[in-house]
């Protein structure tokens, strides 16, 4: 499991969450604010990069999304060249779970089950989970057996696999690069993936498996247009265009039980793993989403906080 702090939970709850509930609370959007002086679009052929520095160390932050169209390509001549010579590869926080944790995750995956059906759980949304499972090809009792957010994460993943987008990219081909230019990737943190995922299933509220449901129909029932554009617009360096696309995961995953804090500890590992890179001359590569570098607040507002200088993608 990889990508971000709450890819520890993020291989279970495979949302990607768009619109509002119109009858859940919906928490708190840390990155809903943007710092407009760092919305720039790069001058550069390929993605926009970012730079951190000091007096002799320069940290190159590449601003990702949550996933890419399978097969896209995207020009990584600026990346190939800011490996050349680089002491490290920073990445996001990891969560980690072993052959160990396979017996509890198959608990947990229990757990998501209801013994009452998925209509009358949420009688309100079941002409959309009816046009859903007609958009999505399945028959008109799939799901039945799932709660709320059981529900969510398989309709979720079942439209991945008809929107053929990659949650592995474009990480995986900047690791791919990083290897072939013998740069070592190190995450900024690792955290154990049971304990967060056994929270996030066993304690949520009712309330948050609707939201988490609602999200993920009103993103089947908008179509795949906008995620496609928004990853065209982030391979060209249009920075508001790639940020403007669906809001990856984080309505859902900040409903459910840990995930803000969690979403805070990630935020502050980064922030001491770029701080601590800042002590060796030479310079670095990292990775970042591409919102929360430029939110209020975020990764690149609290490293200049600190008094490190920033760049845009336009300098």
């Amino acid at each position: 499991m990889k990508r971000s702090g709450l890819i520890a939970v993020s291989a279970l709850v495979a949302l990607a969450v768009q619109a509002p509930s119109a009858h859940a609370q919906i928490p708190e959007d840390p990155e809903a604010n943007l710092v407009e002086e760092l919305v720039v679009n790069a001058k550069l052929p390929g993605p926009a990069w970012w730079r951190i520095s000091d007096g002799d160390t320069t940290i190159h932050m590449l601003g990702t999304l949550a996933s890419l169209p399978k097969g896209a390509a995207w020009d990584t001549s600026v990346l190939e060249r800011r490996l050349e010579g680089a002491f490290a590869l920073i990445l996001p926080p990891v969560g980690r779970a072993g052959v160990t944790d396979i017996p509890a995750m198959l608990k947990l995956r229990g757990k998501l089950k209801s013994d009452q059906s998925l209509d009358a759980a949420a009688p309100e949304l079941a002409p959309r989970l009816a046009k859903v499972r007609a958009q999505l090809g399945k028959k008109p009792d799939a799901y039945r057996e799932w709660s709320p957010l059981g529900a969510g994460i398989m309709i979720a993943m079942d439209y991945q696999k008809t929107t053929k987008l990659d949650p592995g990219e474009p990480e995986r081909t900047v690791g791919k690069l990083a290897r072939k230019k013998r740069v070592k990737a190190r995450p900024a943190g690792t955290y154990k993936a049971m304990p967060v995922m056994k929270a996030a299933v066993r304690d949520h509220s009712a309330e948050a498996g609707q939201l988490c449901l609602e999200g993920v129909l009103s993103e089947v029932e908008a179509g795949s247009a906008a995620a496609r554009s928004a990853a065209q617009a982030w391979a060209r360096g249009d920075v508001r265009a790639a940020i403007a696309g669906p809001r990856n995961f984080q309505r859902c995953i900040r409903s459910l039980p840990g995930m803000v804090e969690l979403e805070k500890r990630a935020m502050d590992d980064e922030i001491a793993a770029l701080t601590e890179a800042m002590k060796t001359p030479g310079h670095a590569v990292a990775l970042f989403s591409i919102r929360g570098l430029v939110a209020q607040n975020g990764l690149l507002d609290r490293m200049r906080a600190k008094g490190f200088t920033v760049r845009t993608p336009g300098d």
